[in-house]
């Protein structure tokens, strides 16, 4: 299927940047969805239209998907060997450290999908890659679920009951994983001149006493929850960025789509006696709280009880990055930015065991004291949503004024659902 040659995507790939973030809205009225006893009342006379498999796959390409290389340009001696890939993807992540992964539901259950191997320094130049695209959606998209994730009600704000995750929606949600990108910077830090991280809710070193009065770590005092604040909010960014990207290609398509939150991501994830939700795997910590650590064989975080202990966590993420096939090994197989990678990869400075070490008992401290990694927040994190749909275009011009539709919404379906 050389969906390059379709006019709909040609169109699509011509579409200007701009104009899709001037035009850029939440139209929340799907095909086949009615609201009722309100000023604005309206019953779809069309029946629900799920997204094709070919709008999926540019939404999740255009959120998730690998465009080939990253650039790479950090000085190879100092902090280059932060970066946690060399594979860039169409939104970018803290130490490109690939922490977040998208869900999504639609009348076909839900799946799961994160492509991982690039074959070009350049993945996508045109719209003759479209099947490039469709291809990864195919081979990368798994099913783990047969049935669209429920919303529960009770828990979902009053306002969006009435068109949120109906037939015919997809919802698209990215669920980010804190631990990796933690060890990785650790490593990083630590190998530099470091932070004194204090614990200020027991008033004490976290597990960097020995290294402290040493004067093996020289930086500033830093408090553990404002430490691991900061760290959360480079770790979601790539979630919002991922939804940002879906929903300025959604406008562009003439989709329907909104951005949401206020639906607490534990919820989804499974951590309430009421829904399954995601069926992550969730452990109590030391203050009785519930914790999401991952789905197991999907997506697992680096802690317990996916590893023995902290330290094996460590271990895990120098093996992967330095280790006989890591990304900065010399035997590395795959597409690298550099032209004489030879040449380049010995400079690369891997993690001294003293910074290793430092790292291992500072994880392993928070861990051994709080019963979780982080210790403050939760290791999966499912911070926004994104519905997509078919506009129902009635409803707004019925009552909207006529500029908030655009060409690309009114011939939606006429391009893309010939």
């Amino acid at each position: 299927m050389n969906i390059g040659q379709r006019d709909e995507v040609r169109r699509l790939f011509q579409y200007p940047l701009l104009e899709a973030i001037a035009h850029r809205r939440s139209r929340r009225f799907p095909q086949g969805c009615a609201l009722e006893n309100d000023v604005l009342q309206q019953t779809s006379k069309l029946p629900p239209l799920p997204l094709s498999d070919v709008e999926q796959a540019i939404l999740c390409w255009s959120g998730i998907g690998l465009t080939g290389s990253i650039a790479g340009d950090l000085p190879a001696s100092i902090f280059g060997s932060a970066f946690g890939s060399w594979q860039g993807r169409a939104t970018p992540y803290p130490c490109n450290v690939h922490n977040t992964r998208l869900f999504f539901t639609n009348d076909d259950g839900v799946f799961f999908y994160f492509p991982k191997k690039i074959t070009k320094q350049v993945e996508v130049k045109t719209e003759a890659d479209g099947d490039w695209i469709m291809e990864s959606f195919e081979q990368d998209r798994l099913r783990v679920s047969a049935q669209r994730v429920e919303f529960l009600p009770k828990a979902l704000l009053n306002a969006m009951h009435w068109n949120t995750n109906k037939p015919g929606t997809t919802v698209f949600m990215p669920v980010v994983d804190q631990s990796e990108e933690y060890i990785d910077f650790l490593l990083a830090l630590f190998s530099g001149e470091g932070y004194q991280i204090i614990d200020d809710i027991r008033q004490q070193p976290a597990g960097l006493e020995k290294w402290i009065a040493e004067k093996a770590i020289k930086g500033p005092q830093v408090y553990l929850r404002s430490f691991e604040s900061n760290l959360m909010l480079g770790n979601l960014a790539p979630a919002y960025l991922m939804l940002e990207n879906m929903h300025l290609v959604a406008e562009a398509m003439g989709l329907g789509s909104v951005m949401f939150s206020g639906y607490v991501g534990v919820v989804m994830l499974g951590g309430t006696s009421m829904s399954q939700g995601l069926k992550f795997r969730f452990i109590t910590d030391k203050n009785g709280q519930r914790n999401p650590v991952g789905l197991d064989g999907v997506f697992q975080a680096y802690c317990p009880p996916y590893y023995q202990t902290m330290a094996d966590a460590v271990d895990a993420i120098v093996e992967k990055k330095f280790g006989s096939q890591g990304c900065f090994s010399a035997g590395y197989g795959g597409i690298v930015p550099f032209k004489q990678w030879e040449k380049i990869q010995p400079e690369f400075v891997q993690p001294s065991p003293k910074a290793i070490a430092m790292v291992k008992d500072y994880c392993t401290y928070v861990y051994e004291t709080y019963g979780r990694f982080p210790a403050t927040t939760d290791t999966m994190i499912l911070p926004v949503w994104l519905q997509v749909h078919h506009l129902d275009i009635e409803f707004y011009e019925k009552y909207m004024n006529p500029e908030l539709l655009t060409e690309a919404h009114r011939r939606h379906n006429e391009l893309w659902h010939k």
